[in-house]
């Protein structure tokens, strides 16, 4: 097939063909600037190869700025120093978790919030290096014992939270549980030193009803009173000792 470019308007080119079609007649087909440009270089095998080599170049460019733009946003839902995710990450992720659960229009989890008990005793007895190592040991010990698609995070200081997901609040609350008794059996290392590991909990299911501020508050309320159930035997037993004190100089004068 022989092809012969004629001119046709200032802004395109005609390619001819002087194969015949059903009509017999030669057919017409415009191309615009670019389209002339690329039958140019299809029909140049050197030009081809160097214009194949500059877009494998640009992808390959793009593929990089990509994984650096991700990688930055991960650095943004990452805590520096557990490599947990971070409070935004959390957020994110219960987002998510609560967004999915409304389309569905069922389904949802359980969230358990962590406080730490006695935290601030170990960075006053044994300095800050040593609560550093002790919260990333207490972050592993979440990590060894949730499932691959549960997130856990730390939230700041010596608050972490679990998304237990695709959960019923049943089996949530008991994992919860077992989690916080397998806690009280371990204990982190520093310095060869043993340094107990003591957590307070507050479980919340989460459905498609609920909204995220709300299902935060109320893990919140129920983790603190976790904490204060804990503080109040000790409080008992140190209020009673004055009363024992006292009885015993009534009986005294009594004699």
């Amino acid at each position: 097939m022989n092809a012969t470019v004629t001119a046709f308007p200032p802004s395109a080119i005609t390619l001819r063909s002087d194969a015949a079609g059903a009509t017999g007649a030669g057919s017409h087909r415009a191309l615009g600037p670019a389209g002339a440009w690329f039958r140019d270089v299809a029909d140049d095998p050197v030009r081809l190869a160097a214009l194949l080599a500059k877009l494998a170049e640009a992808e390959e460019t793009i593929n990089q700025q990509q994984e650096r733009i991700a990688y930055l946003e991960s650095l943004t839902m990452t805590d520096e120093l557990t490599g947990l995710v971070n409070r935004r990450g959390f957020n994110q992720h219960l987002k998510r978790e609560l967004a999915a659960a409304r389309r569905a229009g069922q389904g949802g989890g359980v969230l358990v919030m962590i406080d730490l008990d006695g935290f601030k005793a170990i960075n006053d007895t044994h300095g800050h290096l040593a609560g550093d190592s002790y919260l990333r040991q207490v972050a592993r010990l979440l990590q060894a014992h949730v499932r691959q698609h549960d997130v856990v995070a730390r939230l700041g200081g010596d608050e972490f939270a679990l998304l237990l997901t695709s959960t019923d609040p049943a089996t949530g609350a008991a994992r919860a549980a077992e989690l916080a008794q397998l806690a009280n059996r371990e204990h982190a290392a520093w310095n060869g030193q043993v340094l107990p590991i003591r957590f307070s909990v507050g479980v919340q299911p989460y459905g498609p009803a609920d909204q995220e501020d709300e299902v935060i508050r109320r893990a919140d309320v129920k983790m603190y009173r976790d904490k204060g159930a804990k503080a109040r035997p000790a409080k008992g037993r140190s209020a009673r000792k004055p009363k024992r004190g006292k009885a015993a100089k009534q009986v005294r004068r009594a004699a």
